[in-house]
């Protein structure tokens, strides 16, 4: 990821938040999408659409969100965790062996992610796909 998009995903998230304290929700939307289109790793312009979508009441709508937001942004750091590797080959291959040996190390040899906010979007991944189940049962 180049630093010229993480400025410009930072630059429409401002934007979009200016939008959304002035009640334009749609347009606000639109440019948190287009923030982490830009920039998959904006973990607040996805929280940010989670939020609205969370009070516009679109359950479903929040599902496929959430599982957007794991994909892409699981996909980015692991991008950006190569392209320091690639960069940084030397510091790497030195460090490897220590690394494997501390338990460091996914099974791909990329560093293992300690993520919180990805376990927290599981976790409210995991009680939305519940209630949207049970809702349904309770309607039959």
């Amino acid at each position: 990821m180049s630093r010229r998009k993480q400025i410009k995903s930072k630059q429409q998230f401002v934007e979009a938040l200016e939008l959304e304290k002035s009640g334009d929700t749609t347009s606000a939307l639109k440019l948190y999408q287009k923030a982490v289109t830009t920039d998959p790793s904006n973990s607040h312009a996805w929280n940010r659409q989670m939020v609205l979508f969370r009070k516009s009441r679109t359950r479903e709508q929040e599902v496929e969100l959430i599982k957007n937001a794991i994909s892409g942004y699981q996909k980015s750091a692991e991008s950006r965790k190569r392209d320091w590797m690639e960069e940084n080959r030397k510091k790497a291959d030195s460090s490897r062996e220590l690394a494997k040996m501390l338990g460091l190390l996914e099974e791909t040899g990329l560093p293992k992610g300690d993520d919180t906010l990805i376990e927290k979007w599981q976790t409210r991944l995991y009680l939305l796909e519940y209630r949207i189940k049970n809702a349904r049962k309770k309607k039959v």
